[in-house]
């Protein structure tokens, strides 16, 4: 059953929120999924309905515009799955230009409840799927996603922006909030926010209001909503600077008046839609303007011999590399980021990676005045970093200073597909340790995690490189600054 909240108390001088349930013996309001409407005419404008299988779960259901694809969004339904109102919600999207992945929440929460992992972070699995599905539509370029949920995936969906990393998501657009969900698996840890066991009305979680979020998030919450209180979600929504929240007279939980909603759904999601500006460069990138690179200096640490490239991970420059990054700049190491979900988004070869890793190092060392160069890589970044080395113009080769491998694997793949994210080597994927065992000479570091299970550290010849065991998994903890001290040992 769907939680059912009384209206929040604030005491007077206070933030604290009081929210109480409904005690058992009321009577609860049955709004499982938005309502069905009576039959109308089909929307005009085409859209392509479809489905598909993502990593054996049930079939996603998908919309895509007639049109040229301007964002993408992951679409959670209520309590009562892919069905009714939630359609026309996406069909409404797709007529916008948008390709939508539409996904049943208690099939997603059956999912996450019953996977091995000890917590529940369903941000793996949803960017993973919105990257597959992003590779299905043959997009040119791998567009940041939208997050939406209806109901309690509106719940979802906040909280699964409030738990990742910051650059995961464009944004978030919650309909028909409140801040409790269902589930028996402890939530992983979500900064700034509690997370309080609750046994009423159903046995779950209650989260308390993020001090930030690293992206927008819309709300849009009916005024005559009896399943949540539109105080309550005023309220919460209040205590988050990144948060807005649109109220909707006359809208109930069921969205049931397309008149009443339509119009503010759709403005809601179009600042989201609007291409996202591109910060000015710290220096000129005439040289490398087509790469996906991000500038990462610090003009007030001190000078330094060293620069670092950095190629991310497979979800992008998002959550450690960019904590890394921050802090490699302020010990004075300015970094030149590479996006590897945006490089690797089409296939490349690791000679065409090498000649491109050339042209970063010669344009910035140039630019900065920096005659030495560390290559950094982060997971599936790590994993092409001895290819992308070894590849390497002649005259770049001396430059290099070290190799840092962080979260290395024994395969490294020159496209993203989504194996990638599932720890499977693609069709095409290379070993790692050849490629590792051809730079012999220039010295290596391979760190790995006390907690990672499938690292291929131990297996890199003794004396090859340098080995560096940190807490934590293939995350590290998230503790950049272990990370940058052991990245920089003995070269500051």
């Amino acid at each position: 059953m769907r939680r059912l909240f009384s209206t929040l108390a604030v005491a007077a001088g206070s933030a604290a929120m009081i929210l109480s349930t409904l005690s058992s013996t009321a009577t609860p309001v049955a709004a499982q999924a938005p309502v069905a409407r009576p039959a109308a005419p089909e929307r005009e404008g085409p859209v392509a309905a479809g489905d598909f299988t993502f990593a054996g779960w049930q079939a996603v259901a998908t919309y895509r515009p007639a049109g040229p694809v301007r964002g993408v969004v992951v679409f959670l339904s209520g309590d009562g799955g892919w069905n009714l109102g939630v359609v026309d919600m996406a069909k409404a999207l797709a007529e916008q230009g948008v390709a939508v992945a539409g996904i049943s929440t208690p099939a997603l929460q059956k999912r996450l409840d019953g996977d091995a992992e000890t917590c529940v972070n369903p941000n793996y699995a949803l960017q993973a799927l919105a990257q597959d599905y992003e590779h299905r539509l043959g997009l040119p370029r791998y567009i940041k996603p939208i997050l939406a949920g209806y109901s309690s995936g509106a719940t979802i969906a906040y909280a699964a922006l409030a738990q990742a990393p910051a650059g995961t998501w464009r944004g978030a657009v919650s309909l028909g909030f409140g801040p409790d969900i269902g589930g028996t698996k402890p939530w992983c840890a979500i900064p700034g926010v509690t997370v309080s066991r609750i046994a009423k009305p159903e046995a779950g979680w209650l989260f308390s209001a993020a001090p930030r979020l690293s992206a927008p998030w819309l709300v849009l919450q009916g005024t005559i909503d009896q399943v949540v209180s539109p105080a309550a979600t005023r309220a919460f929504t209040r205590q988050i600077p990144q948060a807005q929240l649109v109220e909707l007279p006359k809208v109930g939980h069921g969205f049931s008046v397309e008149a009443n909603w339509m119009p503010q759904f759709k403005a809601a999601f179009a600042p989201l839609l609007e291409p996202q500006p591109n910060p000015a460069p710290v220096v000129p990138l005439a040289n490398v303007a087509d790469l996906p690179l991000t500038i990462v200096a610090d003009p007030a640490a001190r000078h330094t011999d060293l620069m670092a490239v950095m190629y991310s991970g497979d979800g992008g420059w998002a959550g450690i590399d960019r904590d890394l990054a921050a802090k490699l700049a302020a010990a004075g190491v300015p970094v030149v980021g590479v996006d590897s979900l945006s490089y690797f988004w089409n296939a490349r070869t690791p000679a065409e990676a090498g000649r491109d890793a050339g042209r970063i190092v010669e344009h910035f060392a140039r630019e900065w005045h920096r005659p030495k160069v560390i290559f950094v890589g982060y997971s599936f970044g790590a994993d092409d970093l001895a290819y992308i080395v070894g590849n390497l113009p002649p005259a770049i080769r001396p430059m290099v200073t070290r190799l840092s491998m962080l979260g290395l694997s024994g395969t490294a793949d020159f496209q993203f597909h989504l194996a990638s994210w599932l720890d499977i080597g693609g069709a095409n994927a290379l070993p790692t340790l050849p490629a590792i065992e051809r730079l012999r000479g220039t010295p290596m570091q391979c760190i790995r995690g006390e907690e990672e299970k499938h690292s291929a550290c131990p297996a890199i010849p003794a004396g090859l490189a340098e080995q560096v065991l940190l807490p934590g998994g293939h995350h590290f903890g998230d503790n950049g600054d272990a990370l940058a001290a052991a990245v920089l040992r003995g070269l500051l």
